[in-house]
């Protein structure tokens, strides 16, 4: 049976998101698949997989995220997250007060660096490559929005545990980094979890292990997603058959106001979903068709 729709994975700790997204390609046995946003490997928690046809979809499964992570003061990682060597170490820890003073620099229009061990380029080549042979280069600031984030005390004097509500491409790293810089010490992620991406919540994931197991018995395609019910945001439009075999055929056509634009959405006929498109002026672009 051919599958097409999305899968959202617990993905545990210890493994890339690559090699999380083989796995199931490998059960699957499918040649096309793919996730949006990526985890470190020490991270755990939503991975959104999109398989198959849904592959076509990813780029407009831009969610915001929310993230539970505890921030360990008082040493600097080259990583930034406790994976890393400890570079230096500071006696310096900081209150709930001295914390919550300087949350609100964060909120909105953040400017942040990405993590030296990071999948950023640097002419042509991954940052973390560059940092695992010691070479010497700079990445550029970047705004991003954490539009809330709170934080709550631990066990551990050291050791605080947040919840922040971010735009995509915000790396958490740099927020443990930033803080640490901001209150005169050094600061690391210790534990990352990924809640959320847009309304998927952590009762929509399924354990890694656990969507294996269901494909090795072939009961598994009430964990897959279609991609129409994960993008639900997006407004369709019906189309009779006549245009819907334009739109397939990849051909543009007025069907509109010459008024109307719109970026992005769907075109479905009767039956089912044709693909993604654009209006520009009244006009119907087709961006993504697909073969389902």
């Amino acid at each position: 049976m051919i599958m097409n729709g999305w899968v959202f994975i617990d993905k545990p700790n210890g493994i890339t998101s690559f090699q999380a997204v083989n796995r199931i390609k490998k059960a699957l046995g499918v040649k096309k698949i793919g996730h949006s946003g990526t985890l470190d490997p020490f991270a755990t928690g939503v991975l959104a997989i999109a398989i198959g046809e849904a592959t076509k979809s990813i780029e407009l499964f831009n969610k915001s995220k929310t993230y539970e992570f505890y921030v360990s003061f008082g040493k600097l990682k080259d990583t930034d997250d406790i994976t890393g060597k400890t570079i230096k170490t500071s006696k310096n820890i900081p209150t709930k007060k001295d914390i919550g003073s300087c949350i609100n620099n964060f909120l909105f229009n953040y400017e942040q660096v990405p993590p030296n061990y990071s999948a950023v380029k640097v002419d042509g080549v991954r940052a973390y490559k560059l940092a695992r042979k010691k070479k010497e280069f700079s990445l550029k600031a970047k705004k991003v929005q954490i539009s809330n984030m709170n934080f709550f005390e631990t066990d551990k004097s050291n050791e605080f545990r947040f919840v922040a509500d971010c735009s995509t491409g915000t790396y958490i790293r740099s927020i443990a980094r930033d803080l640490g810089v901001m209150l005169d010490t050094y600061a690391y992620v210790k534990e990352l979890r990924r809640t959320k991406i847009g309304q998927i919540t952590e009762k929509d994931i399924i354990l890694l292990d656990k969507f294996l197991e269901l494909v090795h018995i072939g009961d598994h395609f009430e964990a897959i997603y279609s991609i129409r019910n994960v993008l639900d945001d997006i407004p369709a439009v019906l189309m009779d058959s006549e245009l819907s075999r334009s739109f397939q055929n990849g051909l543009g056509f007025n069907y509109f106001d010459n008024t109307l634009s719109i970026n992005e959405l769907f075109f479905e006929d009767k039956n089912r979903l044709l693909g993604i498109g654009s209006v520009e002026q009244g006009r119907v672009k087709p961006k993504k068709v697909f073969n389902l």
